[in-house]
């Protein structure tokens, strides 16, 4: 077997350069594209207007990776929905804003759950020196129609007090970046972790896929650790690197929805480019409600509505009922 040549430091070097050229023509080809397809999905828009139930059916059928999150106390706000949008908000041109930053907009139609019509979630994508990047969020706030109405049992609020207090040290102290320590020492940190708690204890009381809107992500996460040279690393490295994870571990106690950045993506990924596919998928799935007797109609009337996809979805949240956490934690 032949020795690696002398030089196999710089080899890796300029492939190491290489990667990140053939990175960024791929960001470039996904900035073009996604600035291409704004206006189809405008006028896709309107046209969808002409659809009823569409959004709710969409939902309804879409991919197993956001039906394990919908339970059946999300169902009814589910069905209000009336439109869903995605942006990639920073794209400027062609060739210039971040292509992987996004918007989601949802309108409702006025309903007895929210006093809201519009909510609009924003994900920025942060990259990293020495990793990948990822996106980070702020809490959005919803207004329910009183107490009982709140299907995240007080989580998205707990979590936006926390989101509000962070920024307000962040103004007294002039910094940009709010310490893990100083972030614990927050009493909203206290009272968001300890309801977390409580409700994964309570087994009358289930997660809700709203609380999405309180997703941040690794807001002011330590940075990656730093790969081993070839010939190892010392002592002090390792350290450094395990109080990291501590540190990130410590941020992940008071997320109430870890799994939000694959839930973006696969929104922004999948269910909003191919929404006409589920829509149409729904159409083929969907009974023949014309052969339901009244015994059976009449048992439906409690249920909250999704038109076509009510029955699809409720048989897929009742089938994901058995997953072992109540926090919503994806590997």
């Amino acid at each position: 077997m032949s020795n690696l040549p002398e030089d196999v430091g710089s080899i890796f070097e300029e492939l190491g350069d290489l990667e990140r050229e053939f990175a960024d023509v791929e960001l470039d080809a996904l900035r073009r594209k996604e600035h291409s397809l704004k206006p189809l999905y405008a006028k896709r828009k309107t046209l969808l207007e002409g659809l009823p139930d569409f959004w709710p059916t969409v939902l309804g059928n879409g991919p197993e990776e956001i039906q394990q999150f919908f339970y059946p106390a999300d169902l009814e706000l589910v069905s209000c929905i009336k439109s869903f949008t995605v942006e990639r908000y920073q794209i400027k041109s062609e060739t210039e804003g971040e292509p992987r930053s996004l918007r989601f907009t949802i309108e409702f139609d006025e309903n007895e759950i929210i006093e809201d019509t519009k909510l609009v979630k924003d994900f920025e994508y942060k990259p990293r020196e020495d990793g990948p990047g990822s996106l980070v969020s702020k809490p959005v706030a919803i207004k329910w129609k009183g107490k009982k109405k709140d299907v995240t049992h007080g989580l998205l609020d707990a979590a936006v007090e926390l989101q509000a207090a962070e920024e307000a040290l962040k103004l007294k102290d002039g910094k940009s970046e709010v310490e893990i320590v100083d972030r614990e020492a927050l009493w909203q940190h206290e009272k968001l972790r300890e309801k977390m708690v409580k409700l994964d204890e309570d087994e009358e009381l289930e997660p809700s896929f709203f609380n999405w809107f309180g997703f941040r992500g690794a807001v002011d996460a330590p940075k990656a650790p730093k790969k081993a040279a070839e010939n190892g690393s010392n002592g002090a490295e390792e350290e450094d690197d395990e109080d990291d994870d501590d540190e990130f571990d410590q941020m992940l106690e008071v997320e109430i929805f870890p799994a939000g950045e694959e839930i973006a993506i696969t929104l922004a990924e999948e269910l909003w480019p191919d929404a006409m596919d589920y829509f149409m998928s729904a159409q083929d799935e969907a009974p023949d409600f014309d052969d339901l007797d009244e015994e059976d109609e009449d048992e439906d009337d409690d249920a909250p509505e999704l038109v076509i996809s009510e029955d699809v979805l409720a048989e897929k949240v009742l089938e994901e009922q058995s997953r072992p956490s109540k926090r919503q934690r994806k590997a």
